[in-house]
């Protein structure tokens, strides 16, 4: 098994990122392909795919990732990890 973990300092309160990942990393072509389902529990992203599962937590000024992927989520880990550090980096300017 391979993981994807990632904390990010932000400047944007929780619903502003919501509003941002449900905008924007969501519907980006690499992460949309990866996810079958998503639901949103207070502040927390649950994720599941055929590729693996995960969460990604929400603090006011903060966002942690941690995706487990599976054998075939190993092979897409580089591309997946490369859109959400480019994605949430944006969220520190």
């Amino acid at each position: 098994m391979s993981r994807i973990q990632k904390k990010f300092q932000t400047k944007h309160t929780v619903p502003e990122m919501k509003n941002f990942i449900n905008a924007n990393i969501l519907p980006n072509p690499a992460v949309k392909s990866f996810i079958e389902s998503t639901s949103w529990v207070n502040n927390d992203l649950f994720i599941t795919s055929k590729l693996g599962s995960g969460k990604i937590i929400l603090r006011d000024y903060y966002a942690e990732i941690d995706i487990e992927l599976n054998f075939l989520g190993k092979m897409a880990k580089g591309t997946l990890e490369a859109t959400l550090d480019k994605e949430f980096k944006q969220l520190s300017s």
